[in-house]
Parts: structure tokens; C-alpha cells; sequence
């Protein structure tokens, strides 16, 4: 087995890295595999790419199986060095890369009586991917593969091979050691890793969706260019987006660019319910007043008004309840944008 270590200067990706915003003080670990094939009874592991974060820069270790009868030695060393972190973090490895591993070393203690210790349970699995996927319309992203989403974040690399076409470059490299091949799968894993890094900027939009931001104003204008008056809510992030964000939902609009963000709601005059049950023989309140569509979800302390007992649609209604209490806007606003970026636009 060879190893081989390369340092990511911190300088050069700082700007994008959202592990520690995101995770504190757990230890986090990435890795990526490549394989001679998908099914762990026909093919086996070649390469084990890691990222470490270690003093104050990332570093790209690769695991090599330079001879073809390393893969042992690799997933041993690979599993010795989960037991040092907290958080396993990887791109659709809960689907591909943790099972095929698991089963590989069950072949290899079966086959060639080696014993092969499982460290996956004992730290936290994070997959980049699952995290991505619930906004792939918001973002308009046409697919969810890494290097889609490496377009999206604004890192453009140039890669002659994919993983299947490098099954060929790896097996021409050990019939003949041929240093060119060497240097292409490697170099294909190891900008996957490096990609990988990159990629955890978009957990800025989690950490909006969880709330890590401030308001910074709010007001009620009219409508550019149309009739009636809209909400407008502006806040200051605690971690920027890495693209700018522009999408509509049922006349709510969220923008969102670098540290900031601006929520615009159409707000409505007339007369609303609010209801104590589940329906007008449990009894109501009314108020006329102005109104903005409410979330989905009840919030608490602040009654959600609707038009007839049963709709699935409530309101808030711009009272000085709600308006000067910062944290019922926040809380509103944290809500709505989480409502507008699961939004599945049908075409």
C-alpha cells in the first residue's frame, strides 16, 4: 500500500469551509473510494481518499493500492483512523461507498481469513448529498451529481476521466506501472476530495434553514409595478451562501446573496377567524387587519388566523405582536424560507 499526504492551505479554501460553523467542535473526517466495479462480490477497493483537518489546514490522504493485494492493509488503516474522529462525512456514501466497504471486508475475513475491525458505528455518518438534495429545484440544479454541484459553487475542473473509464487507467497500471496512469487515478480521487471540501459551502443554506441569522429591518411597502402592499423582511446572515438565491413560492419571494437576505410577502386586508378547534362549532375570534400568509406549521404564542375552519392555509396578522417582537420574526422568517427553498416547482 502506498500513502500519499498533501496539504490544502487553509488561506486557500477558508472562504467556502463551513465544517466548523456547522459542526463546532466535532472532529470531522471525509472520505471517497474507487473501485475496480460495483459490486463488492466482483471487484474491490483501489484507492481510499481522506480529508483530515489537522492544526490549521485540510490534508488529502490517499490510501493507494499500488500492488493490487493492498485492499486489506488500506481498509485497516482507513478503519484505525475513524476511531479518532466524531462526524464521517462523504458525497452518496451511505448508498455506495460505507456498504460496499462493509461488505468487501466480510469477503476478505471470509476468503482469506483476515480480520478487519468495523469503526463505521462508532461516529456520526454525514452525507454531503442528502443534505443537497431537498433543495435541487430551489437551486435549479439539473442533477445532483458532485461535479454538478461543483459547477453551482463556481469550481470548474477539467477531468479527462470519470470513475468507470479509470477502472481501465488503474488495471493498465498494474500490468505495467505505467507513472502516467499512477498519476490520472490519483489525481481523480484527490480532486474529488479537495471538491469535497468545496462542497461543504453549501451547508451555509442549512445553516440558514436552522436559523443563524439577525433581522435588520422590516417594513411594508407597495407593490412594484402592481396593486396592493407587500412584507418585506431583511436580514443579516451569520454565514454567507456561496450562490445567489432567487426563488418564488405562492407570491413569496426569497433572495439571498453572500450575508444577506430579503423576504417579500403579500399582505392582505379583511376580516379572518381565529379558530380554537377544528372547527366553527369550537368556537372563534375575529379580526380585521392586515394579514400575510402564515407557515405551515403553528407557531406558538402567535395565532394563526384562517378564512374557514378546515383550510390548510393560516395567516399572521401584522399586529404589534407580531411586528415588534423580533424573535416571532425571525422565527416567522426562518419558517417561510425553509417552506420557499423545499418548494417543488412543477413545470
Amino acid at each position: 500500500m502506498e500513502k500519499i499526504v498533501e496539504t490544502i492551505p487553509y488561506d486557500r479554501v477558508k472562504d467556502i469551509d463551513m465544517v466548523r460553523p456547522f459542526f463546532g467542535d466535532q472532529k470531522i473526517i471525509m472520505f471517497d473510494i474507487e473501485t475496480t466495479g460495483l459490486s463488492p462480490l466482483k471487484s474491490f477497493t483501489y484507492l481510499i481518499g481522506i480529508n483530515i483537518f489537522t492544526g490549521n489546514e485540510w490534508q488529502i490522504i490517499q490510501l493507494f493500492n499500488d500492488d493490487g493485494t493492498s485492499e486489506p492493509e488500506m481498509i485497516r488503516t482507513f478503519q484505525e483512523m475513524l476511531k479518532d474522529y466524531d462526524v464521517l462525512m462523504h458525497f452518496n456514501g451511505d448508498t455506495f461507498d460505507i456498504p460496499y466497504i462493509q461488505k468487501r471486508m466480510q469477503f476478505i475475513e471470509h476468503r482469506f481469513s483476515i480480520s478487519l475491525t468495523d469503526n463505521f458505528d462508532t461516529l456520526r455518518s454525514f452525507d454531503l448529498l442528502k443534505y443537497v438534495r431537498p433543495y435541487k429545484f430551489a437551486l435549479g440544479l439539473p442533477n445532483l451529481k458532485q461535479k454538478t454541484i461543483e459547477r453551482y459553487i463556481g469550481l470548474d475542473r477539467v477531468d479527462m476521466f470519470n470513475g468507470g473509464q479509470l477502472i481501465d487507467v488503474y488495471l493498465g497500471y498494474l500490468a505495467s506501472g505505467d507513472a502516467h496512469s499512477r498519476e490520472l487515478v490519483l489525481r481523480h480521487n484527490r480532486d474529488d476530495m479537495e471538491g469535497m471540501i468545496y462542497l461543504t459551502s453549501m451547508l451555509g443554506i442549512e445553516l440558514m434553514m436552522k436559523g443563524e441569522f439577525g433581522i435588520a429591518d422590516l417594513s411594508t411597502r407597495p407593490v412594484r409595478g402592481g396593486e396592493g402592499i407587500e412584507l418585506v423582511i431583511k436580514g443579516k446572515l451569520n454565514y454567507p451562501v456561496i450562490h445567489p438565491i432567487c426563488n418564488l413560492m405562492d407570491g413569496m419571494q426569497l433572495d439571498a446573496e453572500r450575508d444577506e437576505f430579503i423576504l417579500k410577502l403579500p399582505v392582505y386586508y379583511g376580516y379572518m377567524n381565529y379558530y380554537y378547534g377544528s372547527s366553527s362549532k369550537d368556537g372563534c375570534i375575529g379580526a380585521e387587519g392586515y394579514f400575510t400568509r402564515g407557515p405551515i406549521d403553528v407557531m406558538e404564542k402567535l395565532p394563526l388566523y384562517k378564512d374557514k375552519p378546515k383550510s390548510r392555509q393560516g395567516y399572521i396578522m401584522l399586529s404589534d405582536n407580531f411586528l415588534g417582537e423580533k424573535s416571532f420574526v425571525k422565527e416567522f422568517s426562518r419558517r417561510i424560507i425553509s417552506e420557499i427553498m423545499h418548494f417543488k416547482r412543477k413545470y
